[in-house]
């Protein structure tokens, strides 16, 4: 499956998820948000423009780990790192 297939895809799956998410209505009739489901319809943008969705990547996630994490242990004795990281990181 190549990436634009994989965009289409998710747009098909989307629009029939909108088709048929008239099914719930009878659950609540007074309305329901369903605020994760409505971001899918930004997914398609997100991920043409930003090669993510909602513009996120696993480099920041090993960013925050190299700064949380890899710097302070550095900064340890190696003798029971774990409370000497938590003061280095307060």
């Amino acid at each position: 499956m190549t990436v634009p297939n994989a965009l289409l895809e998710i747009d098909a799956a989307l629009q029939c998820f909108h088709v048929n998410r008239e099914a719930f209505r009878p659950v609540r009739p007074s309305g329901f948000s369903l605020p994760r489901q409505h971001s899918l319809v930004h997914y398609h943008f997100l991920i043409t423009e930003f090669g993510a969705p909602n513009g996120l990547c696993s480099s920041i996630t090993e960013s925050k780990h190299i700064k949380a994490v890899k710097k302070p242990y550095r900064r340890t004795s190696h003798n029971k790192p774990l409370g000497q990281m938590l003061v280095i990181n307060q």
